[in-house]
């Protein structure tokens, strides 16, 4: 590897306008592909679609309209006849529109149930309402100051056709001349996903300004002992450039744990550029600037390992059945190596091109930041290592002592998997979505799908009226339940008809709109059942008591049922991220434990594992003693924190058996080696920190919560690489010198 890594040294030094037109390549390219990237929001980034649950989720919000778009009407008398005459006139202006399945309005139901005429009295329609079902009055007058109007998209409707009709929905309530005191608001799950795609866009932005100002800032404060110290922020921008370049060739989807991706990736990449830079900066005090560039990539090994231990970490991501989890691992690995590609090319060709200094030499360089804050903080670190390695037992009993304490509390951390708890709080879908809530009460839903090949038969529809009411009554979170049995009795006063023609004839006199609700052709239907406002554990629970129930019902022959729809689909996100949360973290270990042993072919290689499990453990417990939860963002952060703590133990012990290498004496060797590399692991540490910190400015509490959280994993990662890890350095290499005969002379102190 050294070698092969020396000769790209020489190759870029001896033809670096070769290189600087690969890289000017690779950037068009990245152009390129940047302008392909989407954004998708909504249930398709929590469920994999392709899984059975996601296919029935699909075909349920395809057969049943869930995707529905709501106009919010409010008024000082929602039952006003000239109110109800604009909501129709309004509905009737909407059903016109290309896209649209239907409609459901307040008076339309009163139609329905009053010979087709809305009545021109008040006390008529009050009248008229009073006959409509329980449920229907629930929906279309939630308080005496609101009425809804659902609008129901057609199947299929692209996320770009369903942007554009929600513009036009927009343009025709702002012409539409509402009475006096009437107001009209958009919500439903199409306006909350079309204003959080565009939230999305604008935060991505920011909060890659942010971090590129603070790492702008943290290099121009930590980097200063250098020439050119700004370089490697210039690499940063390439790479997150690449990054998007790839994410649109590839046509992968933007989702909004991606956002948090990049402080991630501009945090580790700024990394390799810092590291490649130091080296240099090191090699050429006493070398000429070809042979420091060849110098510098010639120790690129290591730092290679880093990062491939970091990718592993993320690769382990890949393996989680939660589709966010997923793209968020799969945008933090393509970052992690375009971010490394860049520095190993950027760095040599840029000093082959513009030199470092006016002799080309570096014995000059040695300036007063190295003799001040640089030189006292090399001393300090040094002293440090040789204290900590001297004494490396009581140090890591301590640290392994509260890193197992720490795992004792991870199953005690909360779980949150709501999407709507993590977008901004001004948001005015959110909002309008809460005003619904609060008007019909705080509840959720749980759809079952019912299939079986004449849905329409007696006997059936009694069992389903059965399954409902017995769950409604039996499980205390069911407030109510609807169906296409209920929907039945209600028009049929109050029982289910004996015959299939005489059902036949009921379920002809129920309009369409609500009928489709419930009913498709006679093989499906759907009982809805309506759920207190519960948190997604509970809600879990009890859509694992109405299977087991369905089944202990004992259903009729050849009738199949299964709940679906947005809690179920919570409710399996929230278990695939108790499942997999910890299988993540032993399987990113075992990726990374693997490669450690191919790449060196000794056990003690694996040393460098053992700070970065404490750090896990940390992590639980910090999180616990400051109630954060894990989220589909930091459920990642055991993989994550491997990738990020790999890194710097990776190349301490490097460094450290490099100097040994030399002929130095144990302690001596870590003393410098630890000199010489914890510097730039703590400015890029720091940078990395400073990074990440942009995230904590994100109105996205999904972003923010995560960033928090990687913060404290940064620090705990600079503690195991500084603090840690020189102990197990020397425990390391005084087995290696004891184990080649050197004797006890070479370890004793110096």
């Amino acid at each position: 590897m050294k070698t092969t890594f020396a000769y790209l040294g020489r190759v870029i030094a001896d033809r670096p306008y070769l290189f600087a037109g690969l890289i000017l390549s690779l950037i068009l390219f990245s152009l390129y592909g940047a302008s392909s990237i989407r954004m998708e929001t909504g249930l398709e980034t929590f469920v994999d679609m392709d899984s059975p649950e996601g296919v029935l989720l699909d075909h349920y919000i395809e057969t049943f309209g869930t995707d529905s778009i709501i106009l919010i009407i409010e008024s000082g008398d929602v039952l006003d006849p000239d109110v109800l005459d604009y909501v129709d006139h309004l509905a009737t202006d909407i059903s016109n529109e290309q896209g649209v399945d239907g409609t459901r309005s307040l008076p339309a139901a009163i139609r329905s149930v009053n010979d087709g005429l809305v009545p021109r009295s008040e006390a008529g329609v009050e009248e008229a309402i009073s006959r409509l079902p329980a449920d229907a009055r629930r929906q279309y007058v939630p308080s005496g100051m609101m009425t809804l109007l659902l609008i129901t998209l057609e199947p299929d409707l692209s996320g770009d056709a369903r942007n554009q009709f929600l513009d036009t929905i927009e343009t025709l309530v702002s012409v539409s001349s509402p009475p006096p005191g009437v107001s009209v608001s958009i919500s439903g799950d199409p306006a909350f996903d079309k204003q959080m795609q565009e939230a999305m866009g604008k935060e991505m932005g920011q909060m890659i300004g942010i971090a590129l100002v603070l790492m702008v800032v943290a290099i121009g404060l930590l980097f200063n002992h250098v020439r050119y110290r700004f370089l490697p922020v210039g690499i940063i921008l390439c790479g997150i450039l690449l990054t998007f370049g790839i994410i649109g060739f590839f046509d992968l989807r933007v989702t909004s744990p991606v956002i948090g991706s990049f402080p991630v990736i501009i945090g580790l990449g700024i990394d390799y550029g810092v590291q490649f830079h130091s080296r240099f900066h090191e090699e050429i005090r006493d070398k000429s600037l070809r042979e420091a560039i060849v110098a510098t990539l010639s120790h690129a090994g290591p730092i290679l390992v880093a990062m491939c231990t970091t990718a592993l970490g993320f690769a382990a991501l890949l393996s989680s059945s939660v589709p966010m989890i997923r793209d968020f691992g799969t945008a933090c690995l393509i970052g992690v190596v375009s971010c490394f590609l860049l520095a190993i090319l950027v760095v040599p060709t840029f000093f082959a091109l513009f030199g470092y200094g006016r002799s080309g030499r570096g014995q000059d360089l040695t300036d007063a930041a190295e003799m001040g804050v640089i030189g006292h903080y090399n001393t300090f670190l040094g002293g440090l290592a040789v204290r900590v390695a001297k004494n490396p037992a009581p140090i890591l009993l301590v640290f392994a002592l509260v890193a197992v304490v720490g795992i004792q509390y991870d199953d005690a951390i909360d779980i949150n998997v709501d999407q709507q708890s993590f977008v901004p709080e001004t948001m005015p879908a959110k909002i309008s979505l809460e005003k619904v809530e609060e008007a019909i009460g705080g509840r959720s839903t749980v759809p079952v799908i019912v299939r079986g090949d004449k849905i329409l038969d007696p006997q059936i529809l009694e069992w389903i009226d059965t399954f409902g009411t017995y769950e409604t009554e039996h499980q205390e979170e069911v407030t109510t339940h609807t169906s296409i049995a209920t929907l039945i009795r209600d028009y049929n006063g109050g029982t289910i008809p004996a015959s299939e023609i005489e059902i036949s004839e009921v379920v002809a006199r129920i309009p369409a709109e609500v009928r489709d609700a419930y009913l498709m052709g006679n093989m499906e239907a759907m009982v809805e059942f309506t759920t207190d406002d519960l948190e997604i554990d509970r809600m879990g629970a009890l859509i694992s008591r109405i299977r087991s129930d369905a089944v202990w019902l004992e259903p009729p022959p050849g009738v199949d049922i299964r709940p679906t729809g947005r809690s179920t689909a919570y409710g399996n996100v929230y278990e695939g991220i108790v499942r997999s949360k910890n299988q993540m973290t032993l399987f990113g270990l075992l990726l990374i434990t693997i490669f450690m042993l191919l790449a060196y072919r000794r056990f003690d290689s694996l040393a460098p594992i053992v700070p970065v499990v404490m750090i896990i453990g940390w992590n639980d417990l910090i999180m616990y003693a400051l109630d954060i939860v894990y989220t589909p963002l930091t459920a990642c952060l055991g993989s994550m924190t491997i990738g990020l703590a790999m890194e710097y133990t990776v190349l301490m012990l490097e460094r450290c058996r490099e100097e040994l290498d030399k002929g130095m004496e144990l302690y001596e060797a870590i003393r410098e080696g630890v000199t010489k590399i914890g510097t730039p692991i703590t400015i890029s540490g720091l940078t990395t920190l400073f990074g990440f910190s942009a995230m904590l400015a994100s109105s996205f509490s999904l972003v923010s919560g995560f960033g928090q959280t990687t913060v404290i994993t940064i620090f705990f990662s600079l503690v195991g690489g500084i603090v840690v890890m020189p102990a197990i350095v020397a425990l390391v290499l005084r087995n290696e010198l004891e184990t080649s005969g050197y004797g006890n002379d070479d370890v004793t102190e110096g």
